[in-house]
């Protein structure tokens, strides 16, 4: 399956795009530390060992994330020339 890594500038979570060919795409965030989830987060004794959550989203999910983002990006940094 490939995978795209998208690296977080300031926090310790990245964003994971993976998509098989004719079939799904999946977009979740992960640690990049390479600690699970629960250790980041500073759970008990018997943490479980994800280290991301992930998302399988179709065509039309993935067509209102991508206009979702060029929205937030816009509204935050403005417009591309």
């Amino acid at each position: 399956m490939p995978k795209e890594i998208i690296y977080d500038s300031a926090g310790m979570y990245d964003a994971v795009v993976g998509w098989s060919p004719d079939q799904y795409v999946q977009v979740g965030i992960q640690t990049h530390s390479g600690r699970t989830l629960a250790e980041t987060l500073g759970a008990g004794d018997n943490p479980a060992q994800f280290t991301g959550l992930w998302g399988t989203f179709d065509r039309d999910g993935l067509n209102r994330l991508i206009k979702m983002l060029r929205h937030a990006r816009e509204a935050a940094y403005g417009k591309d020339e």
